[in-house]
Formats: C-alpha cells, sequence, structure tokens
C-alpha cells in the first residue's frame, strides 16, 4: 500500500456495493461467493509460567466453510441460473461443514496453547434473506465465526476479545438467490474480515488497518466484482515484552491475466511499506507479521519476499528438516487422515526477535471434532517468541 496506512477503502466499498445493486436490479443475481481497546489497557491477570521477555502468539484461517469455486465460475458465465444452483451448493456446504462445532475446537486448541494474541483468517459471517418477493428482505445472521469463537472461548473460562480498528474488512457480497423446496425464495451473503483477538491481560495499542490496491477483480458479463483484502495491526506489551503484531491474508485466486503469486508479491510490497510508514509515525518496535499468506514457504516468489522484509520464519528456527505443512484440507473437511502438503500459514519474525519455539496445531486425527471434521481447511502455527524488555 502506498501513502499513509488508512481504513479499509470505502471508495471501493461503496463502488462494489452500487456495482452489485445494479446487478442485483437487472439480474436478481450478484456477488461471488465491546472488544480489546487499542486505546486503553485490559485489566491484568495472571497467564501461564514462561519468562517476562517471550509472548505467544498464534495464527488461524477459521474457513469461510465453502470452496468458492463453483460458485466464481458461475458468475463468470453467462446463465444466471447456473450462479442460483452454485449458491444454493455453497450454502448448503457451509452448513454441512459444521461453523459452531469447528469453531469450539479452534476455541480448544487456543485454550490449550493460550497465547497473548493470535491473528485470525477468514473471520465469516454468513447472513440470510427472504426473497420471496424478489428483492432480500429480513436479513438474519446464520453464522458469525468470531461470535461464535469468542463465545466458546469464553465457555471455556479463557477471555478473548476483539482488538478494535485491527480489523481488515475484506470482500463481502450482496445477498444471492438460493433454491429452497426447488424455488430461489431465500438468499445468503457472506462477509469476510481478517480480525486479531488479544488475551484479557495483555495491552493493545496503537491499532491500525489498511486495504490494498493490488486486488482481484472477477470478470461479471460487463462488469467486475472486486475482491478486497489487507492487514490489521497493533502494538502488543505482555509483562515487559512488547512487539507490533501484523495479521493478513494475500490473494488465493488468479485469473487470466493476472497471476496470483504475481499479485501477492505485490500485496507484500504494500504490506512492508504500510509497516515502514507506520514506524515512521509511531516508532519502531520489534515485529511479528502472521497469516495465511498463500505463497509456498519455503521459495515461492511472494514468501521470499516477504521473509527479505522481515527478517525471519519461527518454523524454520525451530524445524529446519520439517516441512511444516499447514494447508490444505478438503473443502468438506471429512479427509480419513492429514492431506496437507504446503506451508503457508506463517509467524514471521524482525531480526531482534528470537523464536524458541513453534508447532503445528490442527493436524493431527484427534483434533477433529465429535462428528468427524477437521477444524479448518488449514491448520494453525503457535509460535513462542522472545524480545527485548520495553521501555
Amino acid at each position: 500500500m502506498t501513502g499513509t496506512p488508512r481504513r479499509a477503502s470505502a471508495r471501493r466499498r461503496t463502488a462494489f456495493v452500487g456495482l452489485c445493486a445494479a446487478m442485483l436490479a437487472t439480474t436478481a443475481l450478484v456477488g461471488p461467493g465491546g472488544g480489546a481497546s487499542a486505546e486503553s489497557p485490559p485489566s491484568a491477570a495472571a497467564h501461564g509460567s514462561h519468562a517476562a521477555r517471550t509472548v505467544d502468539v498464534m495464527t488461524r484461517n477459521l474457513y469461510l466453510g465453502a470452496d468458492l469455486t463453483p460458485i466464481l465460475v458461475a458468475l463468470g458465465g453467462t446463465d444466471p441460473t447456473a450462479v442460483v444452483r452454485a449458491a444454493t451448493a455453497t450454502w448448503a456446504a457451509v452448513q454441512a461443514t459444521e461453523p459452531e462445532e469447528r469453531m469450539a475446537a479452534i476455541a480448544d486448541e487456543i485454550v490449550a496453547a493460550d497465547p497473548e494474541v493470535v491473528g485470525l483468517q477468514e473471520v465469516t459471517t454468513w447472513t440470510t434473506y427472504d426473497y420471496r418477493t424478489g428483492t432480500p428482505t429480513d436479513p438474519v445472521v446464520a453464522y458469525d465465526f468470531l461470535d461464535l469463537l469468542l463465545e466458546a472461548l469464553a465457555e471455556r473460562g479463557a477471555a478473548y476479545a476483539e482488538v478494535e480498528g485491527a480489523t481488515a474488512d475484506n470482500f463481502e457480497s450482496p445477498p444471492i438467490p438460493i433454491l429452497v423446496g426447488g424455488a430461489p425464495t431465500a438468499a445468503v451473503s457472506l462477509a469476510d474480515r481478517d480480525v486479531i483477538i488479544a488475551r484479557d491481560d495483555v495491552e493493545v495499542s496503537n491499532a491500525r488497518n489498511g486495504t490494498f490496491e493490488n486486488i482481484i477483480e472477477f470478470p461479471f458479463g460487463q462488469a467486475v466484482l472486486p475482491v478486497a483484502r489487507g492487514w490489521g495491526s497493533v502494538d502488543v506489551q505482555s509483562r515487559r515484552a512488547e512487539l507490533r503484531f501484523v495479521n493478513s491474508h494475500l490473494e488465493a485466486f488468479g485469473i487470466p491475466g493476472l497471476d496470483a503469486e504475481q499479485l501477492r508479491v505485490l500485496q507484500v510490497g504494500e504490506l512492508l511499506e504500510a509497516q515502514e510508514v507506520l514506524a515512521a509515525e509511531l516508532g519502531e518496535l520489534p515485529m511479528v507479521y502472521v497469516g495465511d499468506y498463500n505463497s509456498r514457504a519455503p521459495d515461492a516468489p511472494a514468501y521470499t519476499a516477504l521473509l527479505a522484509g522481515v527478517g525471519g520464519d519461527a518454523w524454520t528456527r525451530n524445524h529446519p528438516k520439517d516441512a511444516g505443512e499447514t494447508c490444505c484440507f478438503d473443502p468438506t473437511l471429512r479427509d480419513p487422515d492429514n492431506p496437507l502438503t504446503t506451508r503457508i500459514d506463517l509467524v514471521l519474525h524482525s531480526t531482534d526477535v528470537k523464536a524458541p519455539r513453534a508447532r503445528v496445531v490442527g493436524d493431527e486425527v484427534e483434533d477433529r471434532t465429535d462428528s468427524g471434521l477437521w477444524p479448518s481447511d488449514h491448520a494453525g502455527v503457535v509460535a513462542r517468541l522472545v524480545v527485548r524488555a520495553g521501555s
């Protein structure tokens, strides 16, 4: 991103909503398919027994619940009924992957790891609508992944909250009609965001977020549907350790004429530039970058560019001969065993941060839910970091 850090682009989001509203009017088929305050510190509480200058961090992709490829393909076609069929199948897949059950399993992972701060990706809200009149009305939130996760954590006695101001609001679809009993009498929409949550004894400040200028735009007839991506960051102080924590999710898809990895390289450049601007504004701190970067370690171009700009990789520091795969399970989440083949979920850190410990979570058969689902289509990563004492 160029220029100063900013919140998600209101201009782009307004243009997107306007575009989709026009499509809805003409085709009725559109779109792809009180937190922790960063201004005042929360109350302190005793957690763990590790050294005073260490911070445990985690990255976790929550998985939106379905493969969006079929609906994206349908949107690029000329058959409106294909979009309805694809949206119907997508919504059925989301329900079949049991978001509430999966968020409970991820809450178990977080409780076991007890990290001070967690970067979450694909934090999805699915909303349903009445569409019997041909216009979406009466919205009902069917699944809010963040609410489900925080509620599950609270039920387990773990107090975490969203860091206000550090959430990246990514893409959002308008309501898309789906079939109910053979007729398009309902509609569904999704909103995707990346969220940082912090434990109740962690002091957070200087929360920021931004949206990348380089994004993908899917063709839809004579129009395009932009898919926003971005980042969030916050300064974290726990005991005597202080660092700047950055969470991001780089683009997963490519389109003809725009290779996904080339796009991710551009997004990495924006991400690093944005943090340089923040360092000039707020002062330099030890840096930690977490997220689903969709770029294969150890040698994909976006990964190598990010590593060169940040400094170190917590995984390779601890496991130089272990690939540490984190992606991906089948979209149905019902693989009988671990099929992971690539490492794209990362904890990176500046050279003034040490990483004495890192491990993958959510990749063992016993991590599956009672109904046999993997918690996400990704595994997560937990790392223990040692940083310099705060002033």
